[in-house]
């Protein structure tokens, strides 16, 4: 990815080797201390959280301002580098994305008049299912694939991926179970392990949804749509153990 001189100087990127990194941190490119990588469309709003929340046992990695204070710059955003590398400890993710739901719960949800896939995605999977009567809040939809573990440190989080819309507390924990599931990251069990979450799994059903509209719309294998099934199944047996 090539990034432009003036970018790197309203950063301060020092003269480190330039390190090409994964898609937990945007396939951006690290520079010493710093990670510089192109801005989605919730870049800024996302640094304004992570500049301000605390969530407990997390390591959330801050965002780095430009020299005039900006978050974003000709595209590009910037994020102090936390040690760490994806990982299968998928029960400590739920356990920290639960954590991260408490702790963002009283941010507003952002306004980004957003139609990317994802956005669409979202909407789609949770038409007709809003809860009547439960307090929405913003969540996180990507909470395992920004969530580094490095040892005995608390996992930390490179970035926070907004719903289109504000869900229930606790859907970042069950999109993260799901992807746990079919990533093949974590045992089946994983759902009774977390079964007093209130809800879980009749959100964890909205988390499915969401991933198979995404499958479709990026033309997934046929090998991903068998997972999908199989998790499907996973969750109506769960909904039949509660009844």
């Amino acid at each position: 990815m090539a990034i432009p001189g003036h970018v790197l100087t309203s950063f301060q990127v020092d003269e480190s080797q330039p390190l090409p990194l994964g898609p937990e941190w945007g396939n951006g490119v690290r520079f010493g201390r710093i990670v510089i990588s192109e801005a989605p469309v919730h870049a800024a709003w996302s640094s304004k959280v992570r500049e301000k929340v605390t969530v407990p046992g997390v390591r959330v990695a801050r965002p780095v301002r430009s020299t005039d204070g900006r978050f974003t710059v000709a595209g590009f955003h910037a994020t102090d580098y936390v040690e760490g590398e994806p990982g299968h400890r998928v029960d400590e993710a739920i356990s920290a994305a639960l954590r991260f739901d408490d702790a963002v719960s009283y941010f507003p949800a952002p306004k980004l008049e957003r139609n990317d896939v994802w956005a669409r995605a979202d909407r789609a999977a949770w038409k007709g299912h809003l809860p009547q009567g439960k307090k929405l809040q913003v969540v996180h939809t990507d909470f395992l694939a920004c969530c580094l573990f490095s040892g005995s440190l608390p996992p930390a989080l490179t970035d926070f991926v907004p719903a289109d819309s504000a869900r229930p507390h606790g859907y970042s924990a069950a999109l993260t179970l799901i992807d746990g599931l079919l990533a093949d990251a974590v045992d089946d069990a994983v759902l009774s392990r977390w079964s007093h979450v209130p809800d879980l799994i009749f959100m964890c059903e909205r988390a499915l949804d969401y991933r198979e509209i995404l499958n479709r719309e990026f033309g997934g294998s046929s090998n991903t749509g068998s997972k999908i099934e199989r998790v499907r199944g996973l969750l109506v047996s769960g909904a039949d153990a509660t009844l």
